[in-house]
């Protein structure tokens, strides 16, 4: 018998569906958890799933719609969770139910299904996004749906292990809402031309702390120059005009310090950036943990999780207000200065 708790269906009419539940979680033997991004956030997921531990009934998380189990919150990622959009996952809860119950696995083509469940992933996103708005109306946080995340870097910086950065960056989010790697300065030119919007975007290039220029070709770590006669070079402003047509929100250098680079980009997006120099073992390590956690909680909280685990100085600094007017007026009345644009 299979009882679905969120389902009003298996509660009938005029009964107290919370016993109901608690009924159902003393019959269990096997207690299966849908989880989402925000499905873990919900109290009762967490109340269900203490009572099945309490019983000492099997607990399987079955993770979809961009949570992956490696990002189930406590005291769900204590339980050997499942992907459920992919062929060994499906393979795996099929070979649970059947343990629980004393049946056989059916046979089922788990490549066919997972396809059917991406499909189903992609279509809730659509349905989130139309049926969710992007500012909370209560306290002014505005709430990115299913953020695109565009991943910058070099060919020097991923021969230089900055491979597995990217990755830890593209697994953070949501499979089914595209994202992209760009390599060059033509590649990213390309990818805001299209059209495409990008809410999070990591770089993991060589930037100069002097005039903040991103490289995309290979240059001399120690003293900071390209070898080539016309190095792939992108200035600050021109940096900042194409991420704000790309209507970036938050904008992480994770390869090395550059606040020249950070108040050039603040004009149009939030920036996370170091503030010191970090090695290369500290960033990687400030990395898997802030993006384990922004997919769950506020970005202010994920920098401070992120700070306490790699100990890595990177700071936020706000986006700043366009337009300043600072009006300075003489007691006498003889003069009367107006200054503007000053940040």
């Amino acid at each position: 018998m299979l009882f679905e708790s969120s389902d009003r269906l298996a509660i009938p009419a005029g009964q107290k569906w919370l016993s109901e539940v608690t009924e159902a979680l003393k019959r269990a033997d096997l207690h299966l958890i849908l989880c989402s991004p925000d499905a873990t956030l919900r109290p009762w997921i967490q109340f269900e799933a203490g009572a099945a531990h309490v019983r000492g009934i099997p607990i399987i998380p079955l993770c979809h719609s961009g949570l992956t189990c490696a990002q189930l919150p406590v005291p769900l990622s204590e339980y050997e969770g499942l992907q459920i959009s992919e062929p060994e996952g499906l393979t795996a809860l099929y070979r649970a139910i059947s343990v629980a119950i004393g049946s056989s696995i059916p046979d089922i083509d788990f490549q066919a299904f997972g396809k059917d469940i991406a499909s189903l992933e992609a279509e809730y996103a659509k349905q989130r996004l139309l049926t969710t708005s992007e500012v909370d109306q209560g306290g002014g946080v505005e709430r990115i749906r299913n953020p695109a995340a565009l991943c910058i870097s070099s060919p020097q910086f991923v021969k230089l292990g900055f491979e597995n950065q990217l990755q830890t960056v593209l697994n953070a989010f949501p499979a089914v809402v595209p994202h992209q790697r760009v390599f060059s300065s033509k590649e990213l030119r390309q990818a805001i031309s299209d059209d495409r919007k990008f809410d999070i975007v990591h770089i993991a290039a060589y930037v100069c702390p002097r005039s903040g220029d991103l490289y995309f070709t290979d240059v001399n770590l120690n003293s900071g120059e390209s070898n080539e006669a016309e190095p792939d070079v992108l200035n600050p402003d021109a940096l900042a005009s194409l991420l704000q047509m790309g209507e970036a929100k938050l904008v992480v250098i994770g390869s090395c310090d550059s606040m020249v680079l950070g108040a050039t980009l603040v004009n149009v997006c939030h920036v996370v950036a170091a503030r010191d120099m970090v090695s290369p073992r500290m960033m990687a390590a400030w990395v898997e943990a802030f993006y384990a956690k922004l997919p769950q909680r506020s970005l202010l909280q994920a920098l401070d999780y992120a700070l306490k685990i790699s100990q890595a100085p990177m700071r936020l600094y706000a986006r700043q207000v366009k337009n300043i007017d600072l009006v300075f007026v003489q007691e006498s009345g003889l003069a009367t200065v107006s200054a503007q644009n000053l940040l």
